[in-house]
């Protein structure tokens, strides 16, 4: 009674892939590891750290490039530049600033 509402391309399908599992199972080898996109998981702020430590080597306005470009070598790997615009711009406005947008694209610290 269910048989008309079954799809019989997905069952093909199916099939073909429990096939392909039962071998891969019984070849025996060693598994593939996953690798990771990470060496050790992030806490929250831990951009804001880094741009509060390259600035405060630097006692002068940065620009965005340059505190983007320091971030980098302090951590030594790469880092989204939209992450250190946004920390710069969150930590830039409201009461409790870490941040000063001296001019635009240049901060410095508070």
């Amino acid at each position: 009674m269910l048989g008309h509402y079954s799809n019989q391309d997905l069952r093909g399908s199916l099939a073909r892939l429990a096939k392909k599992l039962a071998t891969v199972r019984a070849d025996g080898r060693s598994r593939r590891r996953t690798a990771t996109c990470r060496q050790r998981p992030r806490r929250p702020g831990w951009v804001l750290k880094a741009i509060v430590r390259v600035m405060a080597d630097r006692k002068e306005p940065m620009r965005v490039k340059d505190i983007h470009a320091a971030v980098e070598a302090v951590l030594g790997e790469p880092v989204a530049a939209s992450s250190i615009k946004t920390a710069l711009i969150a930590n830039a406005t409201g009461p409790s600033r870490r941040l000063v947008r001296v001019a635009p694209g240049r901060y410095m610290l508070a």
